[in-house]
Parts: C-alpha cells; sequence; structure tokens
C-alpha cells in the first residue's frame, strides 16, 4: 500500500492507535479527520506527502511523531509536525495542552496548523514569520492574547476565528494584509505602535 486516500479513516472515533507501512508514501487530505480517539501516530520515513487537514479535529491525538529517517518531515520534542527543516510549522495536535513556543526557524505556520487546540493557552510566534495560513488557530478557545510580530505579511481566511476568549491582539508594527473574515466571532482590543482600537 502506497496510499492513504483523502477522508480514508474520517470519522472513526474509535480508533486509538494506527500503525503506518513503511510502503506508504502518501497521506490524503483529512485522511485521519475527527479520529477523535486516536492519541498518536508515527509517521514512517517513506512518507512524502501529507494533505491538509490530514488530522483536524482529532481532539485526543497529543503527539504526531516522524522517523528521524524521513527526508520530507520533522516532528518537535511535543509532537509537532514541520517540514524538513522546521521552516513551516504543519500541524499542532489538537490535544495538545499549554503554552507553546514555535521555533526561530519557522518562516511559515501553515492553514489549519494549530485548528482546535482547543486547551492551547498561549503561543508565542517568532520574528521570522512572514505568513499565517488558513483557519490557523480555529477555535484555539484557552487563547487570551496574541502578539504578531512585525515580521508578519499575511493572515489568512479566518486565522484567528471563534477564539472566544481572545480579548487582546498586539500588533509589532501595522496590520498586516488580511484575507476574510481572520478574527470572525472574536471580540478583542487590537494595540499598536500608534495607538489602540477595538476588534
Amino acid at each position: 500500500m502506497k496510499y492513504i486516500g483523502s477522508s480514508a479513516f474520517e470519522e472513526c472515533s474509535s480508533l486509538t492507535n494506527i500503525t503506518i507501512p513503511s510502503s506508504v508514501t502518501n497521506i490524503g487530505d483529512g485522511a485521519f479527520e475527527n479520529c477523535s480517539g486516536l492519541t498518536s501516530i508515527t509517521i514512517p520515513s517513506s512518507v512524502t506527502s501529507i494533505g491538509d487537514g490530514a488530522f483536524e479535529d482529532c481532539y485526543g491525538l497529543t503527539g504526531i511523531w516522524v522517523d528521524s529517517n524521513n527526508a520530507t518531515y520533522a516532528s518537535d520534542n511535543n509532537g509537532v509536525l514541520f517540514n524538513k527543516n522546521k521552516t513551516s510549522l504543519i500541524c499542532c495536535p489538537a490535544g495538545y495542552s499549554g503554552a507553546y513556543t514555535i521555533p526561530s526557524s519557522v518562516t511559515n505556520i501553515g492553514n489549519y496548523a494549530f485548528f482546535s487546540c482547543s486547551s492551547l493557552t498561549s503561543i508565542t510566534i517568532p520574528s521570522g514569520v512572514t505568513s499565517i495560513g488558513e483557519y490557523t488557530f480555529w477555535n484555539c478557545s484557552s487563547l487570551t492574547s496574541i502578539t504578531i510580530p512585525l515580521s508578519v505579511t499575511s493572515i489568512g481566511y479566518r486565522a484567528f476565528a471563534r477564539c472566544s476568549d481572545l480579548t487582546s491582539i498586539y500588533f509589532c508594527g501595522n496590520a498586516p494584509s488580511f484575507v476574510g473574515d481572520v478574527f470572525y466571532d472574536v471580540s478583542a482590543t487590537a494595540y499598536y505602535p500608534a495607538g489602540n482600537s477595538t476588534w
């Protein structure tokens, strides 16, 4: 088997663990979406492609672990998924709890990267990040504040939507380019170097 197709295991809520054989090279979009009982997954060295939202709504998932010999992907000590050289953050498991500091090597935070990480309490975005993708922090309901570094030039559609406890947004410079309702269903005060405004 070389491919795990799009939505192949979608809503398999009783699935608690899975072993991906070393023959697999592709994991499709939403392949494990809403597998709420899945707690951990290991990506073998053979995998070269992981689709958008492959682990979306896996609320029990606490770690995505990548074989160190994989030439395309990597993970850190928290089980967060990156590309190999850790310039792109791909997915934080939805079951992650507490504060998280994004590595300084990261320049792009991908689509759905922190989707529904409802126990994520704070996030530190390094100054090298230039883009934040679509739905990146959707429904991160425990976040109360966020600081957007000066380096960020674009934020994708509904990147911070439904962050219900988000009250403060700090911009280190002028607001970057927005696509769509970035702060949909959020009531927060935005702080800029030149002054404040209510979002």
